[in-house]
């Protein structure tokens, strides 16, 4: 008999007489004395294992003793109480700071988050966030949903992970669900999450800001309805066209960076709003049309600028050097500053004006810039857009 017929055997006895579905996990899993840790000593003989029908009939059995004893109250052994898990060593990290903070042991911490989160899980509208959410936190190191979900090679784990937990539906729709769980605080006991900020941004943030738009553009004429940046960014499909545009506008970065900036844009716009319909707004100087400006005659100071095509308000940005800005965008889109194939003007041609803002700080610039483009509501910023 091989090793995977004599574990599913004798998974179906201990099934027979547990008195919780965590008995039988433990019984099965328990990293030390689990039936599959002594059958498969090694990670590759367990992922292969993960893969077999065997393996597929005992998730089966879990599932069955977990409707049968209940999401919560099963999730407690009845045997010792005690079990074995393994931390990432950021993860350990993280819940023995928090321990310390709030003035209890690590033991006590770990079970109230359980606890909590247990609870929360069961009443989900939706049997298999419990299966996500354990995608999730297996894949996760420490990092945000918005995180895992942006970086193509965690979202192809946490993707993966999915599967082999026998969840169906498409890479979308895991992805939206896993973002949903966050917007419905299934995550919010987790410990905080390590911090990422993609570096060098103010060479393309303007890119990310504009391949939002592109893509939301393409979507309308192609399926005829709108499409929100968290739907683009959970849609690996969209996603890639994002990148592509960004890439050609800003070349040099990785898609990461360009979709968390785009995130951080998105976020910006939200925090913000309040703050930016009230804002005073500079008058920009017009340095006349862009196939007659003189890189060299732009200052490097901080500022914000504005395209337009005639009465048409463009874009608007904010930057640390304003020369080098413009640079940019003659970089991915010739003189114009804005290609062609992004936007034709025509026999009408685009226009820049710019202001300084010496001493103002950034995010008093984001602000500012917010600002003026709720007022000139420039054709390629981001502010938002409901999903469909």
């Amino acid at each position: 008999m091989s090793k995977e017929k004599s574990i599913l055997d004798s998974a179906r006895e201990v099934a027979q007489s547990v008195e919780t579905w965590a008995d039988l996990s433990n019984t099965l899993f328990d990293p030390e004395a689990g039936l599959v840790a002594k059958a498969f000593p090694t990670r590759q003989e367990r992922e292969a294992f993960l893969r077999t029908k065997e393996y597929r009939g005992i998730r089966q059995l879990i599932d069955s003793a977990r409707e049968r004893t209940g999401l919560v109250a099963g999730a407690a052994p009845s045997k010792s109480g005690r079990f074995i898990v393994r931390l990432p060593k950021t993860l350990h990290a993280a819940l023995d700071a928090e321990a310390t903070e709030e003035g209890v042991s690590l033991n006590q911490l770990v079970v109230t988050k359980l606890a909590i989160q247990m609870s929360r899980l069961a009443t989900s509208s939706t049997p298999e966030m419990a299966l996500i959410a354990q995608a999730y936190l297996e894949v996760r190191d420490g990092y945000s949903i918005d995180r895992v979900v942006a970086d193509p090679d965690m979202d192809r784990q946490f993707l993966h992970r999915c599967r082999q937990l026998g969840l169906g539906g498409t890479d979308f729709d895991l992805n939206w669900k896993l973002f949903n769980g966050r917007k419905n605080k299934y995550f919010t006991d987790l410990p905080k999450t390590k911090n990422y900020t993609a570096s060098k941004k103010d060479e393309f943030e303007f890119s990310s800001e504009m391949a939002i738009r592109f893509v939301q553009q393409q979507v309308r004429l192609r399926d005829v309805r709108d499409v929100s940046l968290d739907k683009i960014v959970c849609d690996p499909d969209l996603a890639g066209e994002f990148d592509k545009v960004a890439q050609r506008l800003a070349p040099g970065f990785t898609p990461l960076d360009y979709r968390w900036v785009a995130l951080g844009v998105r976020k910006a716009a939200g925090r913000y709003a309040a703050k930016a319909k009230t804002i005073k707004l500079p008058s920009f100087d017009s340095l006349g049309s862009t196939r007659s400006v003189r890189a060299s005659a732009i200052p490097t100071e901080q500022g914000m600028y504005i395209f337009r095509c005639e009465y048409d308000s463009l874009f608007i940005g904010q930057t640390d050097n304003l020369r080098h800005r413009v640079e940019r965008h003659f970089d991915g889109g010739g003189k114009a500053g804005i290609p062609d194939w992004l936007y034709d003007p025509g026999s009408r041609g685009i226009s820049l004006g710019i202001v300084t803002t010496p001493g103002v700080s950034p995010t008093d610039r984001k602000i500012v810039e917010l600002g003026a483009v709720l007022t000139y509501k420039p054709y390629f910023n981001y502010v938002g857009t409901k999903a469909a």
